[in-house]
């Protein structure tokens, strides 16, 4: 029987979910959407959920389908007759094992993936902290400064990421964990990877994304289409709007296209022309319009370029010359003086 959305299905706390070497014990349900739910867990390698040693907490993710699924104990249902619960289940433990390949800092890091209860799970570890839109909320909106070093942070995780074939597809404040000041990547249920021709290889639709942070062409993308880097791109200037500004309700990207980008916010909050006219490039309408990759708007945001870099570089390594080069001439000084006393000296015993 198929459930809505009211985490009536959820596992109940102290369930036990085992993998091939590890058991997780539910703590208590994080959040659940429409094709998972997340628990806290305490995880245990031995075999047991009752270990004396120290306790250990990751987060768990389990594939559930609010549509089409139900509960019967702790066993999973579903109500599908045209296989598509199995279908997108193997794709969901794909993408599991496609993240539990990344290891970047600014990354979640998945540990496993599993089956049982009949469906799939996979194990991340546990961020304790909040979420970029509670540091929003709470703040009403960010520092230039601050805003400017958690985009670099993510873009650093998204060139990362795209450097590897993979989109992430659903980047905004609530999927980002801010632990000890640094930003960190969750939630990747929408994300894909794609290969060498640029196909997806996790599943045959991209996914609409969350209405302000993503851009018109994500419901039409097609596959055979490239790794449309620019999504990601998009998401990430959202995001940027969001921090900078404070905004309550996120224009869409149909409201920018018909509206025009809202240059009055970023005035109100104070922000400089130049991180407005970043922001400005990466939520363009037209996907040819924005950077067209992540590194292209760090750099313009951040006021450097590679060629910036070589030249300080060169720079650094002249100075260290033109110092290299006076030590060795006062050096040669010095010794001439030395060597002209001791001679002077000589001279002069000899007289005597």
């Amino acid at each position: 029987m198929a459930t809505d959305n009211n985490m009536t299905s959820v596992l109940p706390d102290g369930t036990l979910l085992r993998s091939a070497t590890t058991t997780y014990k539910i703590v208590r349900t994080l959040g659940q959407g429409s094709f998972g739910i997340t628990y806290l867990a305490e995880m245990n390698n031995d075999g047991t959920a009752n270990a004396s040693t120290a306790a250990v907490y990751v987060t768990v993710k389990e594939f559930f389908m609010s549509k089409i699924n139900g509960r019967k104990g702790t066993a999973v249902t579903n109500s599908d007759a045209e296989g598509f619960f199995d279908y997108y289940k193997k794709r969901f433990i794909k993408e599991a094992q496609n993240l539990k390949s990344l290891n970047h800092e600014h990354i979640v890091k998945v540990a496993e993936a599993f089956e049982c209860n009949g469906t799939a799970y996979y194990a991340m570890e546990y961020i304790d902290g909040e979420t970029l839109s509670g540091l929003i909320s709470r703040k009403g909106r960010l520092r230039e400064q601050e805003a400017i070093g958690i985009t670099l942070q993510v873009a650093d995780a998204l060139s990362y990421m795209h450097n590897r074939k993979m989109l992430h597809l659903d980047l905004k404040p609530s999927n980002i964990m801010m632990r000890n000041g640094e930003a960190v990547l969750i939630d990747f249920g929408l994300s894909k990877q794609f290969n060498q021709s640029g196909e997806p290889e996790s599943s045959t639709t991209i996914g609409l994304g969350t209405p302000g942070y993503a851009p018109i062409e994500q419901a039409n993308y097609h596959e055979h289409s490239g790794l449309p880097a620019t999504l990601d791109i998009y998401a990430l200037g959202a995001t940027m709007m969001k921090m900078l500004t404070g905004v309550g309700e996120m224009p869409t990207a149909s409201d920018i296209l018909n509206d025009g980008f809202p240059f009055g916010l970023f005035a109100q909050a104070g922000v400089s022309e130049k991180t407005t006219a970043v922001v400005n490039k990466a939520m363009a309408p037209m996907s040819k319009a924005r950077y067209q990759t992540v590194a292209e708007l760090a750099q313009a945001l951040s006021g450097k370029t590679e060629k910036d870099n070589e030249e300080t570089e060169i720079k650094t390594n002249e100075k260290k010359t033109s110092f290299g080069r006076i030590v060795s001439t006062l050096l040669t000084i010095v010794i001439c003086i030395v060597i002209g006393a001791l001679v002077l000296n000589y001279a002069i015993s000899s007289c005597h």
